[in-house]
């Protein structure tokens, strides 16, 4: 496995003299944090009950040199939802699980989406620690118990197109936030796709994204697991800070 270099909030969180604050696709999921309680899980994920109206159309698995992630396609069928769990596990060819997200420590954002709107969406996970190659996955959306009291703020992406260079495939591009709330630790997912087939994934992290105008455009990379080329690219950056506390 080829290790990509872990890019820090201050290296990354520039303008147009570079990056902006993400973190390439094998940065480590655990954090040591004086907000640690906020941005880690530090009970593990457990699903007992499922959500009734956001359910998993289907999940896909990727590996190359990098590293392995894993998809989850969603179906919401009701309203809005915010900070919604979503537990996966990868199986073998058995299909016995070899590896899953309960793990006390991970990131947030690897055990939960923080907004699913209604309609179709997707979730990544590329940040997944296990020695076996996985040959199938499964997963279950819990339930969220954080309402939505406010409109969503407003986060676009623009002028991206596909590069790539010694770390891999990446897509570039801007990240707008055409909001009055600062964002905190947004994340970035991209898929490639060909016909029902997801040929890469990939995600970054932004650490903090003020809102627009700014003096210089915010840059992103999102690293790629598996080949995007010739596919069909969607992205999402649901944002994160809902208020201005």
């Amino acid at each position: 496995m080829i290790f990509r270099s872990v890019l820090t909030a201050a290296a990354l969180l520039v303008t147009a003299n570079g990056l902006s604050a993400c973190e390439s696709t094998q940065d480590t999921s655990q954090r040591l944090s004086l907000n640690a309680k906020k941005l880690l899980n530090v009970e593990g994920l457990k699903v007992t009950k499922q959500n009734s109206q956001i359910k998993v159309a289907s999940t896909a698995t990727l590996h190359d040199q990098y590293g392995s992630a894993v998809v989850v396609n969603l179906v919401n069928s009701g309203k809005t939802q915010l900070n919604v769990p979503i537990a996966v596990a990868l199986l073998d060819k058995k299909k016995k699980k070899i590896w899953d997200n309960s793990l006390a420590g991970l990131d947030i954002s690897l055990i939960s989406a923080a907004v699913v709107e209604p309609g179709r969406s997707f979730w990544v996970n590329n940040q997944i620690q296990s020695q076996e190659l996985p040959s199938g996955s499964k997963a279950k959306v819990g339930i969220s118990d954080t309402p939505l009291k406010a409109p969503l703020p407003k986060i676009v992406l623009s002028k991206e197109a596909l590069n790539s260079d010694v770390s891999g495939a990446y897509l570039g591009g801007i990240i707008t936030n055409n909001s009055k709330i600062p964002q905190k630790r947004l994340v970035i997912s991209c898929i490639s796709t060909s016909g029902s087939k997801i040929k890469a994934a990939g995600r970054a992290i932004i650490e903090r994204l003020l809102p627009a105008p700014t003096k210089k455009p915010n840059l992103f990379r999102v690293y790629f697991i598996g080949n995007p080329k010739g596919g069909s690219l969607k992205c999402q950056a649901p944002p994160t800070t809902l208020t201005g506390e």
